[in-house]
């Protein structure tokens, strides 16, 4: 007998991550597998290139203004599975963050402002990633989006920013959103051991204090350099001033990979690609509560790991990382494991990637937020099938390649390629093939829009064969 393909392969349908929506119409519910397949079979072309018929473009675009169709419905399925994958994992790192989701040209209706004369909505995604050491992405727990209508609560009518006690009164504040994410996670995953990561829009003082109150376990890089209190909540300092009497504990090298530059909010500098040399330091402290917030106790107790980097390149910004948690550092490879967890971050960019590239989401041509965030709910767990090939063809690229792909597929790649599959490929050939056939010729690592391309071609391949042999099954 062959082995049998992973739970999560690329090969299972996308129907999976849709059947079961409930949109009070099975025509609805139907239609919405159908899209979902079409999609996924050209992530990054537009509906009326996938569509095969003018009929049946009208057909998705009447799907999408449907009432009953919306984000949450469409999802439902995809975030039940993933919490089925989680329990398989028995742990996992959910990790939070936020991006912004632009739309071009004319304006449209119920979107809101971004940065400059920009239009769009905020989604802010809770990624969950095997915590195995495989760094395998498990799927989506929680997902939400929203627009602004303005300024934004931070800041006055004439544009200035409001002092920190007057934004801490505001209700329905952006901020709360990590708390949101995290608290939705822990309902999906029903007690399956978890760690929330995040990057430093999640150091707020109430996200700790509700995590540490709700035991919720977290790893958050820190934003601020806070003031740091002893046992008697006495002052000791700021956090700084702590760790810079701190020795290190360990070195590690760790490969930085080139980064552009960042025109977000967060404006990360660009960088070329090194090897750096980081010294690891870690403590335990109590942090001090904002002047403003009468509302939470004087100070909390976290751990705190250090990331500095030695020696680094002239006019070159150094890596340095603080890092507050609820992980442990009492020993070296304590320290290590809360690293290279926080080092899984960059999975979520990843997937951003994979959902504005891969998927060309900010290129839909729809008209109004409701249909495009409907439209959101389908490209999502696209985006994340396409995370999961890459990452399975060259993060697990010895193993089988019936871990990622069906029999069916390799028996077609196999006649379309057969100089370049070898008779027992492991995922890494798999991978090397399905980005031949998107027009990828060179040993790097196959972009987004190639690799969409070339699963494409695959399954347009997996379909003619079937047929052909008079083979039954999902595609």
């Amino acid at each position: 007998m062959g082995m049998k393909p992973s739970r999560a392969a690329v090969s299972s349908s996308i129907a999976h991550e849709f059947v079961g929506a409930d949109l009070g119409d099975r025509r609805l519910e139907n239609r919405l597998v159908r899209i979902g397949e079409q999609c996924r079979a050209a992530p990054d072309r537009s509906f009326p290139d996938i569509a095969p018929g003018t009929r049946e473009l009208t057909a998705v675009y009447r799907f999408l203004r449907s009432e009953a169709v919306t984000l949450s419905a469409i999802l439902e399925p995809h975030l039940v599975a993933t919490s089925v994958r989680c329990a398989e994992a028995g742990k996992v790192l959910v990790i939070h963050d936020t991006t912004e989701c632009e739309f071009s040209g004319e304006k449209r209706r119920g979107l809101g402002p971004l940065r400059g004369n920009d239009q769009g909505f905020l989604l802010h995604p809770s990624l969950a990633v095997a915590a195995d050491g495989s760094r395998r992405p498990l799927g989506l727990l929680a997902v939400e989006t929203w627009k602004r209508d303005g300024l934004g609560r931070g800041r006055r009518a004439d544009g200035r920013r409001k002092s920190g006690t007057a934004y801490h009164r505001e209700t329905g504040k952006e901020s709360e959103r990590w708390w949101r994410g995290v608290d939705a996670a822990e309902a999906r995953l029903g007690g399956v051991e978890a760690i929330h990561i995040t990057d430093r829009e999640g150091d707020a003082y109430h996200i700790i204090r509700d995590a540490l109150q709700h035991e919720a376990r977290f790893i958050i890089r820190m934003a601020r350099d806070r003031i740091v209190l002893d046992e008697d909540d006495e002052k000791l300092g700021k956090t700084s001033d702590v760790l810079a009497h701190c020795e290190d504990a360990f070195t590690l090298e760790v490969p930085l990979s080139r980064r552009a530059h960042d025109s977000t909010p967060r404006k990360e500098p660009a960088r070329e690609a090194r090897l750096a040399n980081l010294g690891v330091t870690g403590t335990t402290a109590r942090i001090a509560r904002p002047n403003y917030d009468r509302d939470s106790p004087e100070s909390l107790k976290v751990n705190i790991v250090c990331v500095r980097e030695q020696e680094p390149p002239e006019d070159v910004e150094p890596v340095a990382w603080v890092l507050l948690t609820t992980e442990p550092i009492r020993t070296q490879k304590d320290l290590r494991a809360v690293v290279e967890m926080y080092r899984t971050r960059w999975m979520i960019e990843e997937f951003f990637k994979a959902l504005k590239t891969g998927c060309a989401f900010e290129k839909r041509q729809l008209e109004s937020y409701d249909t495009l965030t409907a439209a959101l709910g389908i490209f999502l767990p696209i985006a994340w099938q396409l995370l999961l090939l890459r990452h399975q063809a060259t993060h697990a690229a010895d193993e089988p390649a019936e871990r990622v792909l069906s029999a069916v597929q390799l028996d077609v790649l196999r006649a379309r390629l057969p100089r370049l599959l070898p008779p027992k490929p492991t995922a890494a050939d798999a991978l090397r093939a399905i980005a031949y056939l998107g027009g990828h010729f060179i040993k790097r690592p196959p972009g987004w829009l190639v690799l969409g391309r070339g699963l494409q071609s695959l399954l347009d391949l997996e379909i003619g064969w079937r047929l052909a042999r008079g083979i039954g099954g999902d595609l």
